[in-house]
C-alpha cells in the first residue's frame, strides 16, 4: 500500500470520517455533501550541505495532504460553525492518534507525526454546500 492509501484507511477510522454518508475519495470530492477526500499536495524534498560541500537530503522529510469535505453551507451561522466543530473533532483524534503512536504504516521509512492546520475553512463556495479543508502534514524519517 502506498503512502496516501495507508494515511487514508487510517483516516476512514477517525469518527467524524466514519460516520460521514458521502464517499471517500482521493483527488476527488463528490459534488453533493457529506463526501470527504484526502487530496495530493506537491512536497519538497529538504536538503542539506555536508562538509565537502554536497548536497544530501536530509534524514527527515514531510508530506503534505489537504484533507476536504463537501459540506452543508448557507446563511445559518449555526450550519457553517457545526462544520468548523466536525474539522475540530477530526483534528483532536488526529492528536490523539499521534500521543498514541497510532500512526499509519509509512512506505520508505518511519511516521513520526501528522500534523493537522489548527482550523478548517471554507473554499469552492455555492449557495447551498462548500468545500471545507484543512492541510495534514505527515513527518518522517528517511529508512
Amino acid at each position: 500500500m502506498d503512502n496516501t492509501a495507508s494515511v487514508r484507511a487510517w483516516l476512514l477510522a477517525c469518527p467524524p470520517i466514519a460516520a460521514s454518508t458521502g464517499l471517500f475519495g482521493s483527488d476527488y470530492l463528490q459534488d453533493e455533501p457529506g463526501g470527504f477526500t484526502l487530496d495530493s499536495v506537491p512536497s519538497a524534498l529538504k536538503y542539506r550541505e555536508n562538509i565537502e560541500g554536497e548536497e544530501k537530503s536530509k534524514p527527515e522529510q514531510e508530506q503534505l495532504y489537504v484533507l476536504a469535505a463537501r459540506m452543508d453551507y448557507g446563511p445559518e451561522a449555526v450550519a457553517n460553525l457545526n462544520n468548523l466543530d466536525v474539522f475540530r473533532q477530526i483534528f483532536a483524534w488526529i492528536i490523539q492518534q499521534n500521543n498514541a503512536r497510532d500512526l499509519p504504516q509509512w512506505e520508505g521509512g518511519e511516521l513520526t507525526a501528522i500534523v493537522p492546520s489548527l482550523t478548517a475553512y471554507p473554499i469552492a463556495m455555492g449557495s447551498s454546500a462548500a468545500r471545507y479543508q484543512i492541510q495534514l502534514k505527515a513527518l518522517y524519517k528517511v529508512g
